[in-house]
């Protein structure tokens, strides 16, 4: 995707330079290219900016000033400046916003160069911006945030003592904490549901599966039979998925076998009943399911496809107009994920495995709670004013505007206080609505459960679907290896420690499903994990995990 600058209403072709890919962005050292933090026209100098700032109430600042906010966002997101609430935002508080847009598809190149230029923006914003490592291995470029929170921020207080994770979560082992958290209103337990076409069993006589065994059963009478009865019994496609040629997005699948990962892209678990770190790709329970996945490729039962196409092409054959032609599969929620034929599908419950585990890859700290959602850096000459943005951001009715969308846009709020939704434009539903016109999950919002309980959800799609969904599916959620926090020596070994073992898993299991060999190779496959740093990684993990879990 090509990357909308909207401060310089310019559309870039190609990355040559980082200084300018952010020009108008604050930079640090002093050295501005003429962007960042803007004090009000005619002040000068530390005390009339201090003049110009309000320690509480609104607005922040008396006179306008400006801040560059770098944010991450899909092809189909609405530019900030057109959103509501955003709008009303800068009206209460006269903080400008110049939001500059990358484009996720080549983000990671972007921001290796941007973080080595020196020439930032004022804040990150969003957590799709920048990852753990990114802040722990270059935590020079930005500001401690813990003190502006102890001074400006009681939103961000209150927030962080009635959920103490919040804090704990972005709690560096220094000390310091360089990155704000958010949480998402009314979210489920687990992430992932399973799903199975309920039509196509009753069509063929099938009973809903509940083991492994008993689904490949299902899918082979898919395969076999003409399921959709359009007269074709060669078009049904018994499992579809997309793993995009990487092995994150297929682990969802092996639940069953008894690990399940953090939603994290470490391919880290815990194991339930040791609570130790576990490296997925080097469990013999993977092995398992490799070796069970390979059987469904080689009998034509897994969507060929399934190893190299992206989400959309995956969504283009949940989506064929005429008949339905999936069987089964992994979505975030049934009814939105099924479209148009949405009412020949139902929850899959969580199968039972070769040793009978039933397990759903879910987390609060992951589905529910998040963090990197706003990084100050040190181009940035008013992190006071940036924090006190953040806290007014983290306000009841200002996070479920983020979250949904703008007040007389997405939602309706009655004198009592009770949140309602209007209906999606023609054609849309109303989960892609919200991602469309709203941060949706980014930013450091928060929602108290007082103001939640006022929020009446949508129950045919969307989350007040999912929550229903949920009630299958949460019993079974595993524990995950939490959101820990490393040193800068630890992010910067296990960043060098994990490129070969990464490149090394994800050219192994595609061709493991593919071809078979696992059973043969294994043995050797671990030894050359191992040569290449396994287990000093796993140390590194189990370390970590020691701090996070002796903290207070």
């Amino acid at each position: 995707m090509r990357n909308k600058w909207t401060r310089v209403g310019k559309t870039l072709l190609c990355l040559t330079l980082a200084a300018a890919l952010l020009a108008g962005c604050g930079s640090g050292g002093g050295s501005s290219t003429g962007g960042g933090s803007k004090p009000a026209e005619g002040s000068s100098g530390a005390s009339a900016a201090a003049e110009n700032f309000n320690e509480t109430g609104l607005p922040i600042v008396n006179e306008p000033v400006e801040l560059t906010f770098l944010y991450v966002k899909g092809a189909n997101l609405a530019d900030f400046e057109e959103n509501a609430m955003f709008q009303q935002m800068e009206a209460d508080t006269n903080v400008k916003i110049n939001w500059q847009y990358a484009g996720d598809a080549d983000w990671a190149e972007q921001k290796s160069l941007l973080l080595a230029s020196g020439d930032l923006p004022d804040v990150f914003f969003g957590s799709n911006s920048l990852k753990d490592m990114d802040i722990a291995t270059n935590q020079d470029l930005f500001i401690p945030l813990e003190e502006y929170v102890e001074k400006y921020c009681p939103n961000i207080q209150a927030a962080w003592e009635a959920e103490p994770t919040m804090r704990k979560m972005v709690t560096n082992p220094d000390g310091h904490i360089y990155t704000l958290p958010g949480k998402k209103p009314l979210r489920p337990k687990g992430c992932d549901t399973p799903f199975i076409n309920k039509t196509w069993l009753d069509r063929l006589g099938l009973e809903m599966p509940t083991t492994v065994d008993e689904w490949y059963e299902v899918l082979k009478a898919f395969k076999e039979q003409d399921a959709n009865g359009n007269g074709d019994p060669n078009d049904e496609i018994p499992l579809t998925g997309s793993a995009k040629q990487n092995l994150f997005d297929w682990i969802r699948y092996i639940n069953p076998w008894g690990i399940t990962d953090s939603l994290e892209e470490n391919y880290m678990a815990l194991d339930q009943e040791t609570l130790k770190p576990v490296f997925i790709p080097a469990d013999e329970r993977y092995k398992e399911a490799v070796a069970f996945f390979h059987k469904l490729y080689a009998e034509g039962i897994m969507d060929p496809e399934f190893i190299t196409q992206d989400s959309s092409m995956a969504d283009a054959k949940m989506k064929n107009e005429e008949v339905s032609l999936v069987g089964t599969g992994i979505t975030w929620e049934v009814t939105s994920g099924t479209q148009p034929h949405q009412d020949e599908y139902v929850p899959m419950p969580p199968l039972a495995g070769p040793n009978g585990d039933r397990y759903i890859r879910g987390n609060d700290e992951t589905i529910t709670y998040s963090r990197n959602e706003f990084t100050v850096t040190t181009a940035c000459e008013y992190p006071e004013v940036a924090m006190r943005w953040a806290d007014y951001f983290s306000t009841d009715d200002i996070s479920v505007q983020s979250y949904w969308g703008p007040y007389d846009v997405v939602l309706e709020k009655d004198a009592d206080g009770n949140i309602t939704f209007l209906d999606p434009p023609e054609g849309k539903t109303g989960d892609q609505w919200y991602w469309e016109i709203s941060p949706r999950d980014h930013g450091p919002k928060y929602v108290s459960p007082e103001f939640e309980a006022k929020i009446v959800l949508p129950e045919d799609s969307g989350d007040g679907a999912k929550l229903k969904e949920d009630e299958i599916m949460k019993e079974y959620v595993a524990k995950p290896y939490p959101m820990v926090n490393y040193t800068s020596e630890q992010a910067e070994e296990i960043s060098a420690l994990t490129v070969d073992i990464y490149k090394y898993v994800n050219e192994t299991w595609a061709n493991w499903i593919v071809n078979g060999g696992i059973e043969e190779q294994w043995d050797a496959y671990v030894d050359q994990l191992n040569k290449m740093g396994l287990e000093r990684l796993m140390e590194i993990y189990q370390e970590a995990l020691d701090v996070y879990n002796n903290a207070g």
